[in-house]
């Protein structure tokens, strides 16, 4: 039997300037609704990339991002569309806009009609049209690159997966959408983590080496200034054992193929880090 095709992805992780606890700022997420992929679990938004999704007028990259040399990653002239991605699916998820008109931010209150448009959205309207009803261009120039995660082999549904990170530019509420998601929350990536070990909630890995990354910075201009610079490549996880215990072995995020592999353990159910 071949193996399935990994699915284009994206998610974004969105960030807020506020403290939570032990945490200098916050990250969304939200919890997936039981008749979805991962049914259950915690996760920061995302989805898969639609056709829509690699034309959208005005959208635009990072002018400062980093990029891997040709063959070895995402480059400039095919990453768009999971940047696009990840906009519209904020947007479809969580009712969060990300966008621009006349290169300047637009605040929810600035768009009235905003729960009309994500109907829209859901209904199966066109997200460029949408955009273009009301000038306004998609912020995917504030989103940076953070991994790339590949789904094992063994797995009977896959994903390739860009992990894209941003700030929250504006006071906008999150509103889970009730079909995909039952709800939504602003956690700190230890207060995250926490959960997860009490039971409180459920993760996959990537989500796990994703928060436990993010607790190490002191602020988001120290997330976003990692990200920027991040050369990433695809990791591609390998299921190994480890101490007689289930372990995923890959290489660094950021892609430094000089640095050992990093694992996660499955220990007491629940997967952690294990350097």
């Amino acid at each position: 039997m071949a193996d399935a095709e990994p699915l284009p992805s994206s998610t974004l992780i969105l960030l807020r300037a506020e403290p939570v606890a032990a945490d200098p700022f916050a990250v969304l997420m939200l919890e997936r609704h039981g008749s979805v992929t991962f049914p259950g679990v915690h996760a920061f938004p995302g989805g898969v990339v639609d056709p829509g999704d690699h034309v959208v007028p005005g959208a635009r990259l990072p002018p400062d991002q980093a990029w891997a040399p040709a063959g070895e990653g995402d480059g400039p002239d095919d990453a768009l569309p999971y940047w696009v991605a990840a906009v519209r699916e904020l947007f479809e998820e969580v009712g969060i806009l990300l966008s621009t008109r006349a290169g300047a931010p637009v605040a929810s209150c600035d768009l009235p009609d905003l729960a009309d448009l994500r109907a829209r959205l859901h209904a199966g309207a066109p997200f460029a049209e949408l955009l273009a009803e009301h000038d306004l261009t998609p912020a995917t120039d504030a989103l940076y690159y953070l991994a790339r995660w590949i789904t094992p082999k063994q797995n009977p549904r896959r994903f390739d997966t860009r992990f894209l990170v941003a700030r929250l530019p504006d006071v906008q509420e999150a509103c889970a959408d009730g079909t995909e998601t039952v709800s939504c929350r602003w956690f700190g990536p230890r207060e995250a983590l926490a959960a997860y070990e009490s039971g409180a909630i459920t993760l996959i890995p990537p989500t796990v080496r994703t928060l436990d990354d993010l607790a190490r910075f002191p602020s988001i201009d120290a997330v976003l200034a990692d990200a920027r610079r991040r050369v990433v490549r695809a990791v591609r996880p390998q299921v190994v054992t480890v101490g007689g215990q289930p372990a995923l072995q890959y290489p660094d995020e950021a892609g430094h193929a000089e640095l050992p592999p990093r694992r996660l353990v499955l220990r007491d159910g629940r997967w952690r880090p294990a350097d």
